[in-house]
C-alpha cells in the first residue's frame, strides 16, 4: 500500500469531505479522489463512504483507522527526529496564531528575524483553529489558551486584556448601557457559535442577556470596524482598540476577563536551531508588547 493514499484515507476520515483534506495536505481535491479510489481497489474494500453529509468511515474504516493512525504517528516521529538534527539557520519555520495578533504585534518582528537569519523563511497561519504540532501542521504554536497537548514544550508568555467598546455614534444613538437593565435595548457584536464558549463570549453574554445581537463574526478585525462603524457593542482586546480614535472603552459592573498568551513547539523540535531561533525573535517582540496587550 502507497503511503500518500494511507494519508488521503486519513485526511478524508478526519475532515469529512476532499476539498478540506486536499487542503490539508497540499494538493488538490482531484488527486484526492483518485488516491482514494485508488486505495479502494488495491484493498478490494471500501473504508470511507459518501453521504449527503460528506464521508463517513465503513465498519471496515472504523477497524483500520487506528492502525494507520499509529502508522502516521511513527512517521510524523521520524520526520521530527531527522528535521531535529538539522543544524541549519534556514529552511521553512511554520507559526500558527489568530489573525489580529499575527498583524498586531508578531508581523513586525519578522523583519528583524529576516535581517538575522535571512535563510529562515516564515509562513504565518492564521486560523481559530488548533493546528497540530505532532502531525507538522505547525512548528510553532501561539495560542490564547493551555495547550493540550502532552508532546508540546509550552510557555506563558504574556496576559492580553479586553474591554467593552461602542462607538461615539453608537452612545449618542442608543446612550451607555444600564446594566441593571442587562442590555436591554442595546446591540451586540459577538463571535459565531463555534467559539461561544471562549471566556470573553461567555462574559459579555452574561453582562448583556436582555441585548439583541446584531453581528456575529470570528474575525477580531471584523468586529473592531464593525464596532467603530456603531454597529453595536464589542467586548475587543485592549491593544486592538484603545488606540482606534472612533471607540470608547465602557464601565461594566464587571471586569472583563484577561487570556494568557502561550507559546507552544513540539518537544522533538525546541533545540532545532531555526525553531530556536524564531522562538528568541517572537518572545522578544511580545515581551516588548507586554504593556500594549495588557495595559
Amino acid at each position: 500500500m502507497d503511503w500518500e493514499d494511507l494519508k488521503t484515507f486519513l485526511a478524508v476520515a478526519r475532515h469529512g469531505n476532499l476539498s478540506a483534506g486536499a487542503r490539508s495536505l497540499g494538493v488538490s481535491q482531484t488527486t484526492m479522489a483518485r488516491r482514494l479510489e485508488g486505495l479502494h481497489r488495491k484493498l478490494g474494500v471500501r473504508l470511507l463512504t459518501r453521504t449527503p453529509e460528506g464521508f463517513r468511515l465503513t465498519p471496515a474504516g472504523e477497524r483500520i483507522l487506528p492502525r494507520i493512525e499509529r502508522m502516521e504517528g511513527e512517521a510524523l516521529s521520524v520526520e521530527r527526529a531527522i528535521s531535529g538534527e538539522d543544524e541549519r539557520l534556514e529552511g521553512l519555520v511554520r507559526i500558527t496564531s489568530v489573525d489580529a495578533f499575527a498583524a498586531r504585534i508578531l508581523a513586525p518582528g519578522l523583519a528583524r528575524l529576516g535581517a538575522t537569519h535571512p535563510g529562515i523563511a516564515i509562513e504565518l497561519i492564521t486560523d481559530v483553529r488548533s493546528f497540530s504540532l505532532a502531525r507538522r501542521e505547525a512548528d510553532i504554536a501561539i495560542r490564547l489558551a493551555p495547550f493540550e497537548q502532552q508532546e508540546a514544550v509550552v510557555r506563558r508568555v504574556a496576559d492580553m486584556a479586553f474591554g467593552l467598546y461602542a462607538a461615539a455614534d453608537y452612545v449618542l444613538a442608543f446612550g451607555e448601557p444600564d446594566w441593571s437593565l442587562q442590555g436591554q435595548g442595546h446591540r451586540l457584536i459577538s463571535v459565531q457559535d463555534s467559539l461561544a464558549s471562549l471566556p470573553e463570549a461567555q462574559w459579555l453574554a452574561d453582562l448583556a442577556p436582555m441585548a439583541t445581537t446584531s453581528l456575529m463574526a470570528n474575525s477580531r478585525q471584523v468586529q473592531l470596524e464593525a464596532c467603530a462603524a456603531g454597529v453595536g457593542l464589542a467586548c475587543l482586546p485592549r491593544y486592538l482598540a484603545d488606540d482606534h480614535p472612533p471607540l470608547a472603552r465602557l464601565s461594566t459592573p464587571t471586569p472583563a476577563p484577561d487570556r494568557g498568551i502561550w507559546v507552544g513547539v513540539h518537544q522533538d523540535l525546541r533545540d532545532t536551531p531555526r525553531i530556536r531561533a524564531v522562538l528568541e525573535i517572537l518572545g522578544e517582540q511580545i515581551t516588548a508588547s507586554r504593556a500594549q496587550l495588557n495595559p
